[in-house]
Parts: structure tokens; C-alpha cells; sequence
């Protein structure tokens, strides 16, 4: 399930990508709804989860615009300390569930499988797949499809392919990239890391001659960027 978190608060938007990936569900962050209005034009979400103020507009004037472009979207809205009188206003503006915030993953992974079930979006975990820049993860089998072709990967170049696709054009860090993959933190070998990553550059094929560049980010981590094709010239 792709799911679009809106939140400025990167640090709990750190702990909500966290949780969402280890609930088994792709996690598309934005700063602000103008981005995800616009990302939404043009791809897919199954939910969106929205802070009460997404960044340069409040909750309540995001739901609307959002169902505009995606009608049957579901939506759950963050609120930190909570009161009824904000409760029942997300509710009246169309939102289907709130959570406070911080969020607290049991929870937030029940309210989501709930809210999933009511609308009856839920896709079973062996059908679990999502399409991101031409690159269909298939989370059951741990694969890949790509260019007419399937790769199968170990779990956890999975989790890193999807964290890194989940993240494009975005600096990952390594930190990030052990609690995600990993989980069990700093204890793993900086080296380990980056022979996954040259496994998934590999069995993936992410060169810029085939659209995709996985860099490394000294001292930080790593990004991923899709290389846009060269336009035809026009003639004179």
C-alpha cells in the first residue's frame, strides 16, 4: 500500500516512514500539501496521512483539494494534544480517522488496517505492490520488474531498493538506512551496507544510461535520482 504522509515535522515524519515501512507499506513523505496535490495529479496514493497543519495550509483546506484529485482517497489527520473541538472539526471536513501525535505504532498501524478495511482498499500481503518510476516491487516474492525483465532480491536489498525508490532525488541516510533495513542500528558494519547498496545499483541497474544514478553521499549516506531523458531537439 503507497501511502502519502504530509508532515513538517521531519523528525516525526522520520518516525512515522519507520513505522508505515515496518507495517509493510510504502511511505511518500511531503513538507507541505502544495507537493503532494502535485505529485497526486499524476500518481497514486491508497491513504493519506496529514499533520492538522500541513505545512502552508491547515488540514481541513487539504482534505477537500485532495478528494478533488483522488476522490475516494481515505484520510487520517495527526494532531498534537488533541482537543474534541479539533477532533470533530477534521471529522466534519471530511477526515475519516485522527491520531495524536506523537504517534504511537501499534496503534497507528491498527487505525490504518481499519481505516483500510472500512474502504475497502486493503490489498492481502501476498499481492502487496507498488509502482515507482517504472520499477514494480513485489513484496511478497521480494521482487522487481522492470524494463520487461524481474529481478529477485534478498529481503533486505528489498527494503533498501524500496526505501531508496521511496525517497528519490532525497539524501537517505545511513542511520536512516540501518534502522529501516536492518533494525538493529548502528552495530552493523559500514561496509555491509554499501556492498548491499552496490548489489541493488547492480541487480537493478541504476546507471545514468538507463535513467537512475545511486550516489554516494560522503560522510552522510546515499540518494537516488532519476536522470531525465534528453529531449528530442525541434526543429527550427
Amino acid at each position: 500500500m503507497r501511502i502519502a504522509l504530509i508532515e513538517p515535522d521531519l523528525q516525526h515524519a522520520r518516525v512515522v516512514d519507520r513505522l508505515v515501512f515496518a507495517g509493510g507499506h510504502a511511505c511518500r513523505h511531503f513538507t507541505a500539501s502544495a507537493p503532494f496535490l502535485q505529485c497526486a495529479q499524476i500518481d497514486f496514493f491508497d491513504l493519506l496521512i496529514t499533520e492538522n497543519w500541513a505545512g502552508d495550509h491547515c488540514a481541513e483546506d487539504v482534505i477537500p483539494r485532495a478528494r478533488a484529485i483522488l476522490p475516494d482517497l481515505p484520510i487520517i489527520v495527526l494532531l498534537p494534544e488533541p482537543r474534541e473541538s479539533q477532533i470533530v472539526t477534521a471529522l466534519h471536513a471530511g477526515a475519516d480517522d485522527c491520531l495524536s501525535k506523537p504517534v504511537r505504532g501499534p496503534e497507528m498501524l491498527a487505525r490504518i488496517h481499519a481505516l483500510m478495511r472500512r474502504a475497502g482498499l486493503r490489498r492481502p500481503a501476498n499481492r502487496r505492490r507498488d509502482v515507482i518510476g517504472g520499477y514494480s516491487f513485489d513484496a511478497a516474492h521480494f521482487a522487481v520488474a522492470f524494463r520487461d525483465r524481474t529481478v529477485v532480491l534478498t529481503p533486505k536489498e528489498f527494503r533498501l531498493a524500496l526505501l531508496l525508490f521511496n525517497n528519490l532525488a532525497r539524501p537517505v541516510s545511513r542511520v536512516h538506512i540501518l534502522e529501516t533495513v536492518w533494525t538493529r542500528g548502528r552495530d552493523v558494519p559500514s561496509r555491509t551496507v554499501d556492498t548491499h547498496v552496490s548489489r541493488v545499483r547492480a541487480k537493478l541497474e541504476l546507471r545514468p544510461e538507463l535513467g537512475y544514478c545511486l550516489i554516494p553521499l560522503y560522510g552522510y549516506g546515499y540518494q537516488l535520482d532519476a536522470i531525465p531523458s534528453e529531449l528530442p531537439a525541434v526543429p527550427a
